[in-house]
């Protein structure tokens, strides 16, 4: 509830759009701080977090791949190492392997 209180503003504004990529910049540096602490990875506890960008999804091409402009916009101010959109298939692996035993 705090946190959709926090963005209403934002996307009130017309700004909504800003969310999502800084919430993912936020995880990434608290993820990076976190991590090799004494009560997680000096722990044996592995964090671990998939931020993969746009990934090619009926929701994104609804909500703005299927405009050329849009994309190619958000194309080049998010380079994704694997392409644009994004394939689901390693990254549905990827989220498989986080919650495997594999992963210690």
């Amino acid at each position: 509830m705090a946190a959709a209180a926090a963005v209403a503003p934002l996307v009130e504004s017309g700004r909504g759009r800003v969310v999502h990529p800084s919430t993912k910049l936020a995880l990434n540096r608290w993820l990076r701080r976190a991590a090799p602490r004494p009560e997680w990875a000096g722990a044996g506890i592995p964090l671990n977090a998939v931020a993969p960008g746009v990934v090619d999804t009926e929701t994104a091409w609804r909500t703005f791949l299927d405009d050329p402009a849009t994309r190619e916009l958000v194309a080049a101010a998010m380079p994704q190492p694997l392409g644009f959109p994004g394939p689901v298939a390693p990254i549905a692996s990827l989220l498989a392997w986080t919650v495997s035993a594999d992963n210690s």
